[in-house]
């Protein structure tokens, strides 16, 4: 049978009144005192007996605690966590045992609680120490956990703030020598924490040279002075040396320092930090003070100085201690032309932005120097300027560079006149303004051959001399510049006539006329003069540069010291140049050219061996014109490299037509310019048209001339290389001009010579010296395996001094003149030609001319010019002409022109004849080569009645005189010889 509970029994007693008999008085005072126990006890307490069930409790506190009413242990299931109440249990059953247990529920939450509590179970046992139940009192904990809780928390917080700023605390109790020290202490130490810390275990990693005055400043502290001090340590583990800052404030207790209360910082990164800072700052320092440039600060607009570079000293001339004591001093050094613009700076700097200038300073070394400066203003954080930084440099060398370079940009350095680029401006200008001037192009002839010959030096000093004579003869209203190496442009903007412009013209180039000394060096040298008006010959500047070059060209081509006009409407030859130039692209594309054959005849049996490809224009105007009159031109249009390739093609054309038809094939002889042989391409050019009309190379021969060789020897060796290679002929043409003939006949060896024109036609008896050039070169192209051609052979006496010396082949108008393609078609059918016979003229028995011709003693100098061509009037300069007789029918002259019969163009002629003065038209009816570049022309007066009236007299009274044997006064004759004069 189960004992009953006497424990339950006794509380139960004292609550209904009920007697129950205990076994012993012992069970009574046990029972009794438990109840008293729990009554009493000022904590919660509950009373269970040892089946769990609640016997005692005081339900309404418990029920204020915990917000519930349990009746037994197990009701506690409700309120605690599976391991809690496992945990109770388990304590409520080692307490059945006779074992006081306590246990801790931290977080206890019910119905919106949360309480931290501390159950004590204790037993209650009966007089057998058997536990009859037990208590269990409840110390509500809620309170001191939260406030460990916070504590704690703040603990975490402090050393987490202490880690982020490298702090420790530390107290110090100064009688027991005990240190007490937070987590970061020991960390910024580097050693652990132990119970029996004193300071003497901090101080064993001071630095050995920091330990002595840190103990001192220790022990101050222990005698009640604060403690600061900065001192190193040697980390205890990772053994790096850190700073360390150390303060501390000493409580007092009993009237004796009782405790230190402080902090450790560790200041190892800030201090890293600074000498890394200073060590810039010191190479700043140096490398500022070892600029040639200055750095200045200062801590306002126009405030104090905060530092200045050494700089500054060489570049203002004066101590820095100046720039440090008076901040205004610098300005008052700036030249008065400047400082308005310099001060300027300080409203840039106001709003923040940075400034420049450049300005002249007057130093203290009095010297003017000019500087360029750069500020720079610092903001705070309220926008306003805290401080200003500057760069100073000496930019003296710079700027007088500058003005150099700007000269040299506009001057040419040798002789001191403008350059190419300054011309351009000053033309430029001058075309805009369009008030009229003229443009001399004026070159030194041959100067490239005396610098190579004499030395730079000479030819330097020689451009100078002669700027300096050029200098003499201009005034204030001449621009004079020198375009490039030998060529100076001379403008003159003010000027009386045209006239005026041609005496100029003459004065410059008389200073060549004497030798020129330089350094002991006698220089014969001559000029050419190219002139042109604006805006009459163009009207932008690229336009009147290149007929002024044009001119120039032209001027070259008449000899020594010449100068040529541009204008077209100056004389019948400028205006035909003109016409020829205006028309040659269109002429292209109209196909007015044709090609003309001029035979090549061996002069022992007169076998054809080949013939000349001539070009020639059927111009509208100016009928056949040849090419020695249009091929310059297109040299200076750029229209030869297709004229040439049209010739080259048409040549070859011809030649598979020939070949055709069934002819024997002969070779063709082409004139090559120089500026097309230049032109890339060809080689490749030739070498296409030989293989589309299915020619072999050989029946080819490219004519160039010496000049061509001897002035681009190097590339023009190498194109003929390359047409040999190919099988084309070379000839040299007007062999004997240059100035090293045999040396081109030693470094390139031709297929032929062609003899210049100009020896040929000196071949006569009383003319040796002309007649041993020529056999000897003969003589000599025989030794040496070269063909010969003499070219210009008209005359019979000619044709046998050549044949007599056995030269090889002979062209000229002995043979036949240059013919068309058809007529020398039947010559090539036929294959021989044969020379006329010496041709003697005879005079007609009657005269068939219906008036008196009156033949002149010698020729009469006059002029001509077109007024008229296709029913235009025209307006042309005067040519000069030389008449050989008149009439009132007409009269023939002789001029250097290459003239039309054409009907349509009218001309007007000038001379004087006894004084008296004659204007009056007519038109060519026929004409005729007489000698080189020399014609004869008929002309047909259109006389009116007055200058009939007028010229009939005079004819009578002339000869009368004549036939009187009588000297005709009044009259302009001529007695040198024609061609002598017109090359004047």
């Amino acid at each position: 049978m189960k004992k009953p509970n006497l424990l339950k029994h006794f509380f139960a007693r004292e609550e209904s009144t009920q007697a129950i008999a205990l076994a012993t008085v012992q069970d009574h005072r046990l029972f009794s005192y438990a109840m008293s126990f729990a009554k009493y006890h000022p904590d919660m307490m509950i009373v269970f007996a040892a089946d769990g069930e609640i016997i005692y409790v005081n339900q309404e506190a418990l029920y204020q605690l915990l917000h519930y009413r349990p009746s037994h242990a197990e009701d506690f299931k409700r309120i605690l966590t599976v391991p809690d109440y496992k945990r109770l249990k388990r304590a409520f059953n080692q307490t059945l045992r006779g074992k006081s247990v306590k246990i801790d529920i931290e977080r206890l939450q019910h119905q919106g609680q949360q309480l931290s509590l501390v159950l004590t179970f204790i037993p209650i046992k009966n007089g057998e120490d058997q536990a009859e139940g037990l208590y269990l009192i409840i110390e509500d904990m809620s309170t001191y956990s939260a406030m460990k809780h916070q504590l704690l928390l703040h603990e975490k917080h402090l050393n987490y703030a202490q880690h982020i700023a490298a702090v420790g605390s530390w107290e110090y109790f100064i009688q027991h020598d005990k240190l007490y020290c937070s987590d970061n202490f020991y960390q910024i130490f580097g050693f652990s924490r132990s119970e029996n810390d004193g300071i003497d275990r901090a101080f064993q990693f001071i630095h050995p040279d920091d330990h002595e005055k840190t103990y001192d400043a220790f022990n101050n502290a222990r005698k009640g002075i604060n403690l600061n001090s900065e001192f190193r340590i040697y980390h205890g583990e990772t053994h790096d040396l850190r700073y360390v800052q150390a303060a501390a404030e000493v409580t007092w207790k009993d009237n004796k320092p009782f405790k230190m209360v402080g902090v450790v910082k560790d200041q190892t990164a800030f201090k890293l930090l600074e000498q890394a800072l200073n060590d810039t700052l010191a190479n700043y320092h140096y490398i500022f003070n070892h600029l040639d440039a200055g750095i200045w600060m200062r801590d306002s607009i126009r405030g104090t100085m905060l530092f200045a570079s050494k700089g500054l000293e060489g570049i203002l001339g004066i101590p820095l201690a100046k720039l440090y004591e008076d901040a205004e001093v610098w300005i008052n050094m700036i030249h008065p032309a400047h400082r308005e613009e310099v001060l300027a700076y300080t409203d840039y700097l106001a709003i923040g932005k940075s400034y420049q200038v450049i300005y002249r300073i007057f130093t203290g070394e009095n010297q003017t120097k000019w500087l360029l400066e750069q500020i720079v203003p610092r903001l705070d954080e309220k926008g306003k300027v805290n401080q200003i930084f500057g760069l100073v440099t000496d930019i003296t060398k710079e700027v007088e560079r500058e003005k150099k370079l700007n000269y040299l940009v506009y001057y040419d350095e040798l002789t001191g006149l403008p350059n190419q680029l300054s011309l351009h401006d000053k033309v430029d200008t001058l075309c805009s303004a369009g008030e009229p001037f003229a443009l001399l192009y004026i070159s030194i002839n041959r100067f490239h051959v005396l610098n190579n010959a004499l030395g730079s030096q000479i030819g330097d000093e020689l451009l100078r001399v002669v700027t300096q004579h050029f200098a003499k003869l201009l005034d204030d209203t001449s621009y004079l510049a020198r375009l490039d190496h030998q060529h100076f442009i001379l403008v003159m903007k003010k000027y009386v006539s045209k006239q005026h412009i041609y005496a100029l013209a003459n004065r410059l180039l008389k200073i060549f006329d004497t030798a020129l000394t330089i350094k002991d060096y006698q220089l014969h040298l001559s000029a050419s003069i190219g002139i042109v008006f604006y805006p009459e010959e163009g009207r932008k500047r690229n336009i009147l540069l290149e007929n002024a070059y044009s001119a120039l060209c032209y001027a070259k081509q008449q000899g020594r010291n010449r100068f040529h006009i541009y204008a077209f409407t100056e004389d019948i030859t400028s205006y035909k140049q003109y016409v020829l130039d205006r028309d040659m692209r269109q002429a292209m594309l109209n196909e007015e050219f044709e090609l003309y054959f001029q035979p090549l005849v061996e002069p022992q049996k007169g076998n054809i061996y080949g013939a000349e490809a001539l070009i020639r224009w059927h111009h509208k105007e100016w009928g056949l014109v040849s090419p020695g009159e249009f091929i310059p031109l297109a040299e200076e249009n750029h229209m030869i490299h297709i004229i040439t390739d049209w010739v080259i093609k048409k040549a070859c054309a011809f030649l598979r037509k020939w070949k055709q038809d069934g002819h024997v094939l002969r070779t063709i002889n082409i004139k090559i310019s120089p500026i097309r042989l230049m032109k890339r391409g060809f080689v490749p050019f030739l070498q296409e048209q030989l293989q589309l009309n299915e020619i072999p190379a050989h029946y080819l021969q490219l004519e160039i001339t010496e000049r061509t060789i001897l002035k681009n020897s190097a590339s023009v060796m190498t194109v003929l290389k390359e047409l040999q290679e190919l099988g084309v002929k070379i000839a040299i043409g007007d062999f004997g001009t240059g100035y090293s003939s045999l040396e081109s006949l030693r470094t390139f060896q031709p297929t032929t010579l062609h003899i210049y024109e100009a020896f040929i036609r000196q071949i006569r008896h009383d003319h040796p010296i002309e007649n041993g050039l020529i056999s000897t070169t003969i003589y000599l192209a025989k030794m040496l395996g070269i063909q010969v051609v003499a070219k210009g052979v008209e005359s019979y006496d000619q044709y046998i001094f050549l044949k007599q010396h056995e030269c090889h082949y002979l062209q000229g108008s002995i043979y036949s003149k240059a013919v068309p393609a058809k007529a020398f078609e039947k010559m090539l059918a036929k294959g021989f030609l044969e020379p006329p016979k010496a041709i003697v003229h005879h005079k007609p028995a009657v005269e068939r001319r219906k008036y008196f011709r009156f033949h002149f003693p010698a020729y009469v100098k006059g002029s001509m010019t077109i007024i008229e061509m296709n029913q235009q009037k025209l307006a042309i300069g005067h040519t000069p002409i030389v008449i050989e007789n008149i009439s009132l029918g007409g009269m023939k002259i002789r001029s250097t022109l290459k003239l039309p019969i054409n009907q349509t163009m009218k001309f007007q002629f000038n001379f004087v004849l006894m004084n008296q003065s004659f204007t009056i038209e007519g038109t060519f009816r026929w004409t005729l080569e007489e000698k080189y570049q020399i014609y004869s022309y008929g002309v047909a007066f259109n006389l009116t009645q007055e200058n009939e009236g007028k010229l009939a007299p005079i004819i009578n009274r002339m000869t009368a005189l004549h036939n009187q044997h009588e000297k005709i006064e009044g009259t302009p004759f001529i007695y040198e010889d024609i061609e002598a004069y017109f090359k004047k």
